[in-house]
């Protein structure tokens, strides 16, 4: 009997064991297969040869390769974000290995993306593209991705070259671009974005002027950077009423003409970098404004020219680096620099116009200033004696000036002509007297 009771407990033990799989298998969350599909897709444009499908042949969103992010919707999985390309073992992405010639038009432009992934908001690409003969330039077609699209960052992938077409009206919740280090070329997009945070278009070929359109449509947008391009034309004055601006960075182009006073309304900017332009007219002193300005750098805009902003520093008390080397300022080194500017841990002051003898007072910044380039300055030995060879190589000590007061002697003639047009019964005694002031000068002097 006893046999029969321990059966029984048992077989009922297996049926609430099965009945409870059943139940965890049918509330587990599925990946649709056209999804799955997708990322099948993706992962094999990206690196053709590695057996993706035999390797992964479970829901990818439950046992699918690092990179691919998910979000469940009920009993249903979707793909939200895509990582591609090994960045380090802590985010150890699926690395691209010889991409086929399609590929970035593949993951860009065909379309799969678009419609594989209907909830994608983030996709990751580093490093895939990185040989010219890998990739072929983008077709002259849109980037089709999701209208949920809220991040896109394509970092380090030279050989993506072809143009950036995208627009706020495909992609309206965009908030994240970052397209830095890569081949695309042509014009910048002037369509506006008004979600978007970061717009970051650093180190590739774009050219062509700032479309004021683009511009106008970054309500939002915290940081700036179209750095290290080929950018022309003059900076777009409407930059200054981008209030959430935080850092803007134009360096490395071909930008002309003055800096824009409008750009002083940038009250909570913290890092403004211009360098390696082709600006001039000065350092406006309305950049006195940006308040909240940790970091500004000029340095390289060799026609900007005009005097040190010595007033306009002085208006920036968090300011801890300034750049102004090699930008045609001239004139003397105001000494009012040392007081305002005493917290800065760097101040370019090098390959300029400067002249006369470097303020003592910039001694306390002795390591954190730097002179040399300057043709025509010198330095006080105040300055000199704390101060590192390195920081002040090239740089002339001033000489030390016992300085003698030039006398004026009156001639002989010029005596006797004074005299006669007095008194002429008086010019002889006047001749005699001149005579006797030159001896006792003489005497004097020896």
């Amino acid at each position: 009997m006893s046999f029969l009771v321990t059966t029984m407990v048992l077989v009922r033990l297996l049926v609430v064991l099965v009945l409870a799989a059943v139940a965890v298998a049918v509330d587990e969350p599925r990946l649709p297969a056209a999804e799955q599909e997708g990322v099948y897709a993706v992962l094999e444009a990206i690196n053709p040869e590695f057996p993706w499908r035999a390797s992964f042949p479970d829901d990818l969103c439950l046992a699918g390769p690092h990179g691919v992010s998910c979000d469940d919707d009920g009993n249903v999985s979707h793909v939200v974000g895509i990582s591609l390309g090994y960045v380090s073992d802590f985010s150890a992405n699926p690395p691209c290995v010889a991409p086929s010639p399609f590929a970035a038009a593949t993951l860009l432009t065909s379309g799969l993306v678009a419609t594989s992934f209907p909830r994608l908001r983030r996709i990751f690409i580093y490093g895939c593209f990185l040989q010219p003969d890998d990739t072929r330039p983008l077709p002259p077609l849109p980037w089709l991705l999701p209208p949920t699209m809220q991040d896109i960052v394509l970092v380090n992938n030279p050989a993506l070259s072809g143009r950036l077409a995208i627009s706020a009206a495909r992609l309206p919740l965009l908030r994240r671009l970052v397209i830095a280090s890569s081949g695309l070329s042509g014009d910048l997009p002037a369509t506006a974005f008004p979600r978007l945070e970061l717009l970051v278009l650093s180190g590739n070929r774009f050219a062509g002027r700032i479309p004021p359109t683009l511009i106008n449509g970054l309500d939002s947008v915290k940081i700036l950077d179209f750095s290290s391009n080929r950018l022309a034309g003059g900076i777009p004055r409407a930059i200054g009423g981008l209030t959430q601006l935080v850092k803007l960075d134009l360096s490395s182009n071909r930008l002309a003409g003055p800096i824009p006073q409008e750009l002083g309304r940038l009250a909570t900017l913290e890092l403004l970098d211009l360098s390696m332009n082709r600006l001039t007219g000065g350092v406006p002193a309305a950049l006195s404004g940006m308040t909240a300005i940790k970091e500004m750098y000029l340095s390289g805009n060799r026609r900007l020219g005009g005097p040190v902003p010595a007033e306009m520093l002085a208006g920036l008390k968090d300011i801890s680096a300034v750049g102004l080397s090699n930008a045609g300022l001239t004139g003397p080194i105001p000494a009012s620099l040392g007081a305002s500017l005493q917290n800065v841990t760097f101040l370019g002051l090098d390959a300029n116009r400067l002249e006369g003898e470097v303020p003592s007072a910039l001694a306390k910044l002795v390591g954190r200033v730097r002179l040399h380039g300057n043709r025509a300055i010198c330095l006080p030995p105040e300055f000199v004696s704390g101060a590192s060879r390195s920081h002040i190589t090239g740089v002339p000590l001033c000489k030390a000036t016992n300085a003698v007061a030039r006398v004026f002697l009156p001639t002989v003639a010029s005596v006797s002509a004074a005299a006669s047009a007095e008194k002429p019964e008086t010019a002889a005694l006047l001749v005699l007297s001149y005579w006797g002031i030159v001896a006792l000068f003489l005497l004097v002097l020896g």
